[in-house]
């Protein structure tokens, strides 16, 4: 009976240390599992808060001057605006004399870029980018020829071409001149305004007016292209019939083009421009 009771206990004994084997079994596997996955989640969070980080630097200390057209104002620009401010740039974006319908001279208005350019490096940029749709790409160009230092131009849906101006204002052109040539360069009076396809009335300076109509100025230069040794893109709408014909778009520099009109060319343009930008400055 006693070898019987003893047996049984041993029996009893034997289970119990299998039983408990086989569970610290489990909750070691257990255990390693759960330490895989919390190092997986490490991992993983890492990685993502690294391209998160990553994503959000790329521009850190560009500093983009965004320059509006006449129509449209600064509207077709507020998408780009958030795509470069997402990827860290410091971004200006100033009010021009025509929005208000009327003109500064040449030389004032790349005189107010030049502010803009000082106060973004005042705010820690490195780099500067200027980019201008439609007549603010013309300006960007005239700074640039003014010996502006700048790393980079973005021209969108370029515009403003005296030359072809004055084939259809070139009364107002010669008024103005002839204002200027008497020494009233600095009264004020109506001259014939042209933007994608109509002409209208503009009040401003004979001395402004001639400061960007005239072919042989300024304006003039600026809407070849020329000045400055700065990178350059250049977005063409292809439903922008100007854009698309001006020659100064294939004169250096890199060209593409997109699906837009002159208004929503600066729109259709923001992810090319800013993957432009990141791999050029």
């Amino acid at each position: 009976m006693f070898e019987f009771v003893r047996a049984a206990t041993y029996l009893e004994d034997s289970v119990n240390r299998q039983r408990d084997s086989v569970l610290r079994q489990h909750v070691m596997m257990e255990v390693t599992l759960i330490k895989k996955l919390l190092l997986a989640i490490l991992l993983a969070s890492a990685a993502l808060g690294s391209t998160a980080a990553n994503a959000g630097d790329s521009l850190r200390g560009v500093g983009v001057i965004l320059i509006h057209g006449k129509a449209g104002g600064q509207g077709p620009l507020q998408k780009l605006v958030g795509a470069l401010k997402s990827e860290g740039a410091i971004v200006a974006m100033p009010k021009m004399s025509w929005a208000s319908g009327s003109y500064r001279t040449y030389e004032q208005t790349v005189g107010e870029v030049a502010v803009a350019v000082q106060r973004v490096r005042a705010m820690g940029a490195r780099k500067v980018v200027l980019a201008g749709h439609s007549m603010g790409a013309n300006i960007s160009f005239g700074y640039a020829a003014s010996g502006g230092p700048v790393d980079a131009i973005v021209a969108m849906a370029p515009g403003h071409r005296p030359d072809f101006i004055e084939g259809v204002a070139g009364d107002s052109l010669a008024r103005a001149k002839a204002m200027v040539a008497a020494g009233q360069g600095s009264q004020r009076a109506s001259f014939m305004d042209f933007n994608q396809g109509r002409a209208y009335p503009v009040t401003t300076t004979a001395e402004a007016y001639v400061s960007f109509f005239d072919p042989r100025g300024p304006a003039g230069r600026a809407a070849e292209g020329s000045g400055g040794s700065a990178a350059v893109l250049w977005v063409v709408g292809q439903d922008d019939r100007a854009a698309m014909r001006d020659p100064a778009t294939r004169s250096r520099g890199t060209r593409i083009e997109v699906g837009a009109n002159h208004q929503s060319t600066p729109v259709a343009g923001v992810p090319y421009i800013v993957d432009w930008l990141q791999k050029t400055l």
